[in-house]
């Protein structure tokens, strides 16, 4: 195994968060970290969303989380983005959903490094761990 591949299909709170988390970890341990974000997943990234504070929570965790003022947990965004700039870590959103929902990387904030389908995903996934979320 040389590392990870995640597959973020949820828009919680909680769940987007734990991906940026366990992501940012890895990638800043030197794993590499490839993250395919889908079906519901790519809604926590829309600019409307995050600009509005619009979260998905599932329960107290994420309540708790948009209560404090963000200086006990970076959001996800700003973790991903700082991860990237510290280590190996590749996130990518699926083609397939943005066609279904007529959107494309200018209607999310600019974590994306680019567009793949599953098998893009797959391809790239092969000497990886895959965990999905």
């Amino acid at each position: 195994m040389t590392g990870y591949a995640v597959v973020l299909a949820s828009g919680e709170l909680e769940r987007v968060q734990a991906v940026s988390m366990i992501s940012s970890i890895a990638a800043s341990s030197d794993t590499p970290v490839e993250v395919f974000v889908t079906m519901n997943g790519l809604s926590a990234f829309e600019k409307d969303r995050i600009e509005n504070g619009d979260f998905q929570v599932a329960g107290p965790a994420g309540e708790a989380m948009l209560a404090g003022d963000g200086d006990e947990v970076p959001l996800y965004t700003e973790q991903l983005e700082r991860a990237k700039g510290i280590g190996p870590l590749q996130v990518y959103a699926c083609e397939m959903v943005m066609d279904v929902m007529g959107t494309d990387l200018d209607d999310y904030v600019d974590i994306f490094d680019d567009t793949l389908g599953v098998a893009g995903f797959l391809s790239h996934a092969t000497d990886k761990q895959v965990i999905f979320v």
